[in-house]
C-alpha cells in the first residue's frame, strides 16, 4: 500500500476534473496519525500477538465508530448490528468515474476469492455524495458493478453523515444547497472529492488496519480471513 506518487501526481489530469480525482490518501494518513498518536504502526504484527495483516495496522486497536443509516432499499442499519462479522467500511459516491468502481470491484473480487468464509464478512459502503446518491442511483451502480446484495450501501443527509466522515477522517467536498434551489433545478451528477479508505472492523467492532483505495483484493483477503480466524478461536 502506498500514497500516491509524485510522478502519479504528475500525471494526474490537469483542471478541475483532475483536481477532483486526487484520492485523499496522504491527508487521511497524516490524519490518522495525528488523531491516534502513538497508536498507528505501520509494522504489521508478529504473530505472537496478533494474526499478520496486510493493511496498515492500528496498534492498539481502536473502537469503530457506531452509526445508524438507511441501505439502498429504505432499511435502517447500525454499524454494531454487523458485530460477529468481520466488516470492510468504505467511502463512496454512486457518480463516481475512477476509485469508487475501483473499490467497488475490488470488494467483489475478495468476496469471490474468500468464498465461504465471506459469509462471516459484511462489506459497507457510506455514501460522500448525500445529493447525488439517491436510492434509485445507488442500485444502479451496485447493479453495474455486480455487488448487488454484496455491498450495503449506506445513505442520509448532510446532518446524517457529517458525523460519519468525521470520525472516520473522511474528506468530502460535496456541496449542499437550499431545497428550493434544488426543487428548482434539475440535478446533475457533481465530481466529488473524498478520501478513498478501507477500513476493516473486527468481529469485536475495533479497527484493526486500513487500506488504501487502489488497495489489490488480495491483501483484504488476507485481512478478512486473519481476523474471522481469530474470532473463532
Amino acid at each position: 500500500m502506498h500514497a500516491m506518487s509524485h510522478e502519479e501526481s504528475r500525471r494526474a489530469p490537469a483542471g478541475p476534473a483532475g483536481a477532483k480525482r486526487r484520492w485523499l490518501w496522504p491527508a487521511v494518513a497524516a490524519a490518522l496519525a495525528v488523531a491516534l498518536a502513538g497508536g498507528l504502526t505501520w509494522a504489521r504484527w508478529s504473530a505472537t500477538r496478533a494474526p499478520a495483516l496486510a493493511g496498515a495496522v492500528l496498534a492498539p486497536p481502536v473502537t469503530a465508530y457506531d452509526f445508524r443509516l438507511r441501505d439502498q432499499d429504505g432499511r435502517p442499519v447500525a454499524l454494531s448490528d454487523l458485530r460477529g462479522k468481520v466488516v470492510a467500511l468504505t467511502f463512496l459516491y454512486t457518480h463516481c468515474p475512477d476509485v469508487c468502481p475501483l473499490i467497488a470491484e475490488q470488494m467483489r473480487a475478495a468476496a469471490r476469492e474468500l468464498g465461504d468464509t465471506a459469509r462471516g464478512a459484511a462489506f459497507v459502503a457510506v455514501s460522500v455524495d448525500p445529493r447525488g446518491d439517491t436510492p434509485a442511483s445507488i442500485r444502479q451502480f451496485l447493479k453495474l458493478h455486480r455487488v448487488e446484495g454484496l455491498l450495503t450501501y449506506l445513505h442520509g443527509s448532510f446532518a446524517e453523515l457529517r458525523p460519519v466522515w468525521a470520525h472516520y477522517y473522511v474528506g468530502s467536498d460535496a456541496r449542499e444547497v437550499n431545497p428550493e434551489a434544488a426543487a428548482a433545478s434539475t440535478p446533475t451528477p457533481q465530481l466529488v472529492g473524498h478520501t478513498a479508505i478501507v477500513y476493516v472492523i473486527d468481529p469485536r467492532g475495533r479497527i484493526r488496519a486500513f487500506l488504501p483505495g487502489n488497495l489489490d483484493p488480495k491483501d483484504l483477503v488476507t485481512d478478512i480471513r486473519a481476523l474471522a480466524a481469530q474470532a473463532t478461536k
